[in-house]
C-alpha cells in the first residue's frame, strides 16, 4: 500500500500568509501580533515583539530573540562584555545598550485582536514608549557609568470581551515599553586590578527584558462609597445578623400567611413588648419609691 502526503501553502501576493493568533480574540500561547505602517501602501506590515533568548555562552552577541506570546509573563536576558575603555565613554555605552534593547521592539503598533485587518487602522493600537531622562555626563567617577537602560519592560493590558463556543475572546487595549536604568561599575576588588589597568580586559554586565500581562476587570456598577465598603453591620450578605430582615414578616414580601394576619400578630407583639417595658422592674421600682416617699 502506497502512502502519499500533500501540503499546501497559501500565498498573499508574493509572500507567505502568516498565521493568526486567534479568531477573533487572542488565544493564550499565541504570538502577539505587531505592525509597522507602510506609508507608501498605507498597509500594515506584520512583525513581532521580542525578548531576549540567550543560547550557548549567554552573550548578547550570540543571543537570539523569541516572540512575546499572549498571556505568558516572561523574563530573560543576555550578558554584555564591557572593557575599561567602554566605561570611560558613558554616552557611547548608553547608546549601544539602547540600540540593543530597541532592536527587540521595532514595531509602532500592536494588533487589538488575533486576526487583524492589515488595511484597517481600527484594528491596531499605538505602542507607547516611555523615555527616561538620562545624564549627559561622561561618568560620575572613574570606571562608573550611570543611566544605562539595562532592563526593558513590556506591559500589556488585555480585556476579555466575549465568549465564542465557551472560549474567552481577549483583546489588547494598550501596550507600553519602558526601561529601568542601572549604574555599571567595573569591579576591581579582590586583589585583581587587571580590569582597571588593562584596557582590553572585560567584565560581563546583564541586559534583561521582561513582559507582563495585566487583565482589565470590567466594573459592572458605580463605585462603592466609603460607607458601603467599611460599614457591614446592615449588609445581609456579609454579616450573620441581618437587622433589616427582622421586619420581613411585616412586609408585603412575606407570603407565609395573609398580610392582615401577620400585621395583627406584629401589633400584638409590639403591645406585649411595651407592656413588659412599662410593667417591668424599672417601673415597679419607681412606683415603690413613690409610695415610700
Amino acid at each position: 500500500v502506497l502512502t502519499t502526503r500533500y501540503s499546501a501553502v497559501f500565498l498573499n501576493g508574493e509572500s507567505v500568509a502568516e498565521p493568526n493568533s486567534g479568531n477573533p480574540g487572542y488565544q493564550v500561547g499565541r504570538p502577539v501580533i505587531a505592525g509597522i505602517l507602510d506609508n507608501n501602501t498605507e498597509l500594515m506590515q506584520r512583525t513581532l515583539i521580542n525578548i531576549w533568548k540567550p543560547v550557548g555562552d549567554g552573550l548578547c552577541s550570540s543571543a537570539s530573540v523569541k516572540p512575546v506570546v499572549f498571556g505568558e509573563n516572561s523574563t530573560s536576558g543576555c550578558l554584555l562584555p564591557i572593557r575599561q575603555r567602554n566605561i570611560t565613554q558613558c554616552d557611547l555605552l548608553r547608546e549601544t545598550v539602547a540600540d540593543l534593547q530597541a532592536g527587540l521592539t521595532t514595531a509602532t503598533y500592536v494588533a487589538q485582536r488575533g486576526n487583524p485587518d492589515l488595511t484597517s487602522m481600527t484594528d491596531w493600537v499605538n505602542i507607547s514608549f516611555v523615555t527616561q531622562n538620562v545624564s549627559t555626563a561622561t561618568g560620575a567617577a572613574a570606571g562608573v557609568c550611570g543611566d544605562i537602560p539595562s532592563h526593558q519592560h513590556i506591559r500589556v493590558w488585555s480585556l476579555t470581551t466575549s465568549l465564542v463556543d465557551g472560549i474567552p475572546q481577549r483583546e489588547i487595549q494598550a501596550l507600553e515599553v519602558s526601561y529601568s536604568m542601572s549604574t555599571w561599575a567595573l569591579d576591581c576588588g579582590g586583589g585583581d586590578v587587571s580590569l582597571c589597568e588593562n584596557l582590553e580586559e572585560s567584565q560581563l554586565f546583564p541586559i534583561t527584558s521582561s513582559v507582563t500581562f495585566v487583565d482589565i476587570l470590567i466594573n459592572t456598577g458605580p463605585p462603592k462609597t466609603r460607607f458601603q465598603i467599611n460599614f457591614t453591620e446592615y449588609d445581609c450578605n456579609r454579616n450573620d445578623v441581618c437587622w433589616p430582615e427582622l421586619a420581613f414578616p411585616f412586609t408585603r414580601y412575606y407570603t407565609g400567611e395573609p398580610y392582615s394576619q401577620s400585621l395583627a400578630k406584629g401589633m400584638i407583639l409590639v403591645f406585649m413588648f411595651l407592656a413588659a417595658a412599662i410593667l417591668g422592674t424599672p417601673w415597679r421600682q419607681i412606683r415603690q419609691a413613690w409610695h415610700n416617699a
